[in-house]
Formats: structure tokens, C-alpha cells, sequence
């Protein structure tokens, strides 16, 4: 099967996913927009590889390490969540190695999933790929385990377009003479181990980036069995590998991964800005009751003629709403979204999808902030405007002085605090704060001396 691949390699405005505003409205969404290395960028320049090359050779004759001849080298994936990202699963394959010399595409299983002259497997993070870059939520790990034979570090790893620039990379050298390479890592993520230490499989390496010539984080994986890219082999068997008869994995994944990797029920719909800015999910967890919210999806290798079931599961179990989704084309990567009135039940709930055998789950709760809403008319505190976009004005009846003003999550964490206020007003802006709703409190000393409701919006 042949995946499409949607490049956009200059993206001019920031966007989000267009919505209607009525609820309970017909889907929305489309091909996700994930700008592609191709043969025009290459993840690797001529230039390069003749410097990596030339890096390899020589830390090769330094180290002076002999190959053991009857080793195997077997990989692990190369990639992992960092704790506490509970995503369903965070990566797609946009590129495999092409074994066609000529100008045109061949991959292991005979398809064109490759650009021409691609000499390794592209792994890229979603979605969010930029987020996850920034909040260091994808980790670079050995797939097995050797000794540092290359690294470079400390190189601009928010790159969009073709420049040549320098990738951050490690290269390790496995007991058979074998070298894997993992390329576009951020800037100062590698592991502060050196060239000729020793690494096991697991291992953290570093954090996906785009370093180089790359125009996404991903991480472009590839495997010379020698010190040469002359003796480069791909790491996955297939039909059409003409390089290697077998595979180098110990589990070798499936040419296609159909999956809903990650959904969520937002506020308002996703920021997706121009390439290299942030992205801003707008994913919430806390709800009034009669209020309306986006369920989103993101899919990998969404497959023509396959259906997607969703549903919204009260607290008690029970099915609150329930809908589909029909695959009609073959996308990579794809979103899809739906505006629903919420239940007026107190509770937790929870928005299920079920794809290809596989179940993804996120929660989240409504009326979780039962009481805040009158916060404001009883409180010594005035927010106005309250929802904003940008900033707000908050004024006191009481002098802010030796006060700090914190903004909580509506789970109670803190999210920011103001300190050295003074007078009776402070302008704060919605700096690092996601639209959802929280609650602003203002303390002095061990006294609570006023508290009201923010509402950040878009």
C-alpha cells in the first residue's frame, strides 16, 4: 500500500483546525500538515557524509577496538516516551531507506514510502512534534548497545528548510564492526557520555530535534556495517530489499501501523503554527455542565475503507454519545474533530476511540470546578475581562504588598506565581497558560486574602 504524504514546506500563517460553532456538528479535519524531508532536503548532504565518513575512520584507527566476528547486532526501537507522557503512541514513519539507484522509489516492501537517494529510516514525533521537541517529551535511545564512535552536539535544532546546517548526532559502533547513526537530536540533549565510552541498549542518547537539514523533528536512523556508507544496509527485510536478505530488528514492526495514536477534548481547537513555532493544543480536562468541547483524533496510517468508533462513556459506564468515523483516503498522519454539547452529570468522564483492534483513552470531568463560577461576585478580587485572550486586569479592595498571586489548575497545581506586588492592580498576561479555566487566589503570609475564577480563552 502506498501512503500519501502531505509536505508543506513553507507554511505563511499560523493556523488552527477550522471549526464550525455550532455543536454537535459534522467532522472536521484532513490530512495532518507535517512538512517532509525529500530529495531536494535530504537528511544528509554529500558534504556531510563525506565528513562522517572521514570522522568514523579516524575515531575508528584512535579507538582501536576489534570486532568480534561472531557477534550479531539485533535493534530494539530506538525512540521511547519520557515519564509521564501517557500518549497511545507518539511517532509514524515517514520515510524508509530506497533501494532504487535510479531515480526511481523502492522501499523494503516494495513500496514508495522513501525520496530518492534516502539512505535510512525517518521516525518523526506526533503529534505536536515541536511540543514534544521543547517539553523534552522523546527520548533518543541506543537500539543496542556498543561504543560512542561519533558525536556532536551543541548545533541550532529548530531547522525547517534546506541549509546544510550542522546536525547534533551520535553514531555507535556494535560489537560485529556494525554503525548506527541517529541524526537531527536537539541542541544539548546528548548524553554527556564520550566518544569511546560505552553504552547498553536502552540507553538514553538524547532528544528528538531538527538539527542539520532537517525540516521536522524526527530521527533519521541508518546502518552502515563497516565504516563507509558504501556499506550501508537497511534495517528491515522485505520483498524488495535487495541490500540485506535479513532483518536487523528483534521485532520488526509492520510496514504500516493503522492507529488513533493520541486524542483529547479541547476547549477550542489546536494552534498549529508556522514551522518552527510552538504548537498550542488547547487540550482540557475540566468542563461546565451544557458546555460544548472538541473531541479530537490524530491517526497514523489512517487506511481507505476502515472505520473508526468513538464514544463519550458516562461515569457509570454507560455510553453518553457515540459516532464514527469512515476512512476514506490514505493519509500518514491525519486529524479529525467533532463538537459535542457536554452531559449536565456531575463526574469523571471518558471520550474512547477503538481502531484497528486498539483502544485510546482520555478523560476528563465536568463541573470538576462546582462553585467557582460565583467565586467572582463573593470575592474581594475583580478580573476583568474574564475569559481574555491576551492580558487582564486584576484589582483588590486591600493593598498587594508583601502578597504573592498564584494561578492554579483546577487539579491544584500551581502554574504561576506573581511576587512584589504592590498598589491594589497588576496586568498579568496569558504567558504559558493553555485556554481553560483556573483559579487565581491571592496570598499574604500563611492568609488567604482573595480568590476568583480566570478564564484564558482564544
Amino acid at each position: 500500500m502506498r501512503i500519501l504524504f502531505i509536505s508543506l514546506f513553507v507554511v505563511s500563517v499560523q493556523f488552527g483546525f477550522s471549526q464550525s460553532r455550532n455543536s454537535d456538528s459534522s467532522e472536521f479535519g484532513g490530512p495532518y500538515p507535517l512538512q517532509l524531508n525529500s530529495e531536494a532536503i535530504p537528511c544528509i548532504t554529500a558534504n556531510q557524509y563525506d565528513e562522517l565518513e572521514k570522522s568514523t575512520q579516524e575515531n575508528l584507527s584512535r579507538l582501536n577496538i576489534t570486532n568480534d566476528r561472531n557477534a550479531v547486532t539485533l535493534f530494539s526501537w530506538p525512540l521511547r516516551t519520557a515519564a509521564g507522557i501517557d500518549d497511545c503512541s507518539f511517532y509514524g514513519i515517514t520515510n524508509f531507506l530506497d533501494q532504487d539507484n535510479t531515480s526511481g522509489l523502492l522501499d523494503w516492501n516494495c513500496g514508495a514510502v522513501t525520496y530518492n537517494g534516502h539512505k535510512g529510516t525517518d521516525i518523526c514525533t506526533w503529534p505536536y512534534p515541536f511540543l514534544k521537541m521543547d517539553s523534552n517529551s522523546i527520548e533518543v535511545i541506543a537500539a543496542a548497545p556498543g561504543t560512542i564512535l561519533n558525536k556532536v552536539d551543541g548545533n541550532f535544532d529548530k531547522n525547517c528548510v534546506t541549509n546544510s546546517s550542522t546536525p547534533n548526532y551520535i553514531s555507535i559502533l556494535h560489537a560485529d564492526g556494525s554503525v548506527a547513526h541517529y541524526y537531527h537530536m536537539k541542541k544539548n540533549s546528548l548524553t554527556t557520555k564520550s566518544i569511546g565510552q560505552t553504552v547498553v541498549a536502552g540507553e538514553f542518547l538524547g532528544i528528538v530535534g531538527s538539527s542539520g537539514n532537517s525540516t521536522a523533528p524526527h530521527l533519521h536512523f541508518e546502518v552502515w556495517s563497516g565504516s563507509t556508507v558504501s556499506t550501508l544496509k537497511d534495517s528491515y527485510a522485505g520483498p524488495c530489499n535487495s541490500i540485506n536478505a535479513n532483518s536487523w530488528w528483534i521485532n520488526q514492526k509492520p510496514y504500516t501501523e493503522p492507529a488513533v495514536i493520541h486524542n483529547s477534548v479541547n476547549s477550542s481547537a489546536p494552534i498549529i503554527p508556522s514551522c518552527p513555532s510552538t504548537e498550542t493544543p488547547n487540550e482540557d480536562t475540566c468542563y461546565s455542565s451544557g458546555s460544548t468541547a472538541n473531541f479530537v483524533i490524530f491517526m497514523r496510517n489512517e487506511t481507505a475503507g476502515t472505520t473508526v468508533n468513538m464514544r463519550i462513556v458516562r461515569p457509570n459506564g454507560n455510553t453518553y454519545s457515540s459516532w464514527t468515523h469512515a476512512c476514506t483516503g490514505n493519509y500518514t498522519f491525519s486529524y479529525w474533530y467533532w463538537i459535542y454539547t457536554l452531559p449536565t452529570q456531575t463526574g469523571t468522564y471518558i471520550f474512547e476511540t477503538v481502531y484497528n483492534g486498539d483502544t485510546c483513552r482520555s478523560n476528563f470531568k465536568v463541573n470538576c470546578f462546582a462553585g467557582i463560577p460565583d467565586l467572582a461576585n463573593k470575592s474581594n478580587v475583580l478580573v476583568s475581562p474574564n475569559p481574555f485572550i491576551e492580558n487582564t486586569l486584576i484589582q483588590t479592595d486591600f493593598d498587594l504588598n508583601g502578597c504573592s498571586l498564584e494561578i492554579m489548575s483546577m487539579t491544584g497545581v500551581l502554574v504561576k506565581e506573581y511576587r512584589n506586588l504592590s498598589g491594589s492592580k497588576i496586568v498579568i498576561g496569558r504567558d504559558q497558560l493553555y485556554s481553560g479555566i483556573y483559579l487565581l487566589q491571592i496570598i499574604k503570609g500563611n492568609e488567604l486574602m482573595g480568590r476568583s475564577k480566570l478564564v484564558v480563552s482564544n
